[in-house]
């Protein structure tokens, strides 16, 4: 849902995961608002379920409005950055409030990327993030429903070939526009009650 106050920013956001080689993948952006933002090489290769990916497919079915897609949604920049020309002063200021906006958005995607994978990982005989700690809860249905969504986008993933790639369009629902919200507001939302998760104290 979009936030109290807020109109959803209705524009077009494409996120392109493309698998280099057996060793390299590399994210696109493509954007209306704010820059055009450099393409790069992401940390955290796997052949089932590179890191970006993991968290694009938690942050997008939770409805994570400003993790690290809904931020560059935002006209953010987060982990990506504009070319140098393109990097001015504005940008850098939106940036900066946009990130100060989702800090809770962000730990709580780490969060749900961490117990989501668990869960995943189960079912495809891996460990990696069984022993790591997890300060959330998440409804059975929805953490179900999460690994079903993983487990697609994991085979879609495995399946192409070098060169290949995997594009989504991230939600118009999930994306504001940061000229129409404000700290307060934010602070606000992050108060109340959310359906499918929340965080132990």
């Amino acid at each position: 849902m979009p936030w109290p106050g807020s109109a959803p920013y209705r524009q077009q956001v494409q996120v392109t995961f493309t698998k280099v080689d057996g060793k390299r993948y590399r994210v696109a952006i493509r954007r209306e608002r704010g820059p055009a933002l450099v393409p790069r090489l992401a940390p955290g290769y796997d052949d089932l379920m590179p890191h970006d990916l993991a968290h694009y497919v938690v942050e997008e079915h939770y409805g994570i409005e400003l993790g690290v897609w809904g931020q560059l949604a935002a006209g953010g920049g987060g982990i990506f950055a504009p070319a140098p020309e393109d990097d001015d002063l504005r940008h850098q200021r939106r940036t900066q409030r946009i990130a100060a906006l989702g800090r809770d958005d962000m730990r709580r995607s780490e969060q749900l990327v961490v117990a989501t994978m668990a869960a995943w990982e189960r079912t495809v005989g891996r460990s990696r993030h069984q022993d790591l700690p997890v300060s959330i809860e998440v409804e059975r249905d929805a953490l179900r429903a999460a690994v079903h969504r993983m487990s697609v986008v994991s085979g879609q993933w495995r399946d192409l070939p070098y060169g290949g790639a995997l594009s989504f369009t991230w939600p118009s629902s999930l994306t504001f526009d940061p000229a129409r919200s404000h700290r307060g507001r934010r602070e606000s939302r992050a108060t109340r009650g959310r359906h499918r998760s929340r965080m132990r104290p």
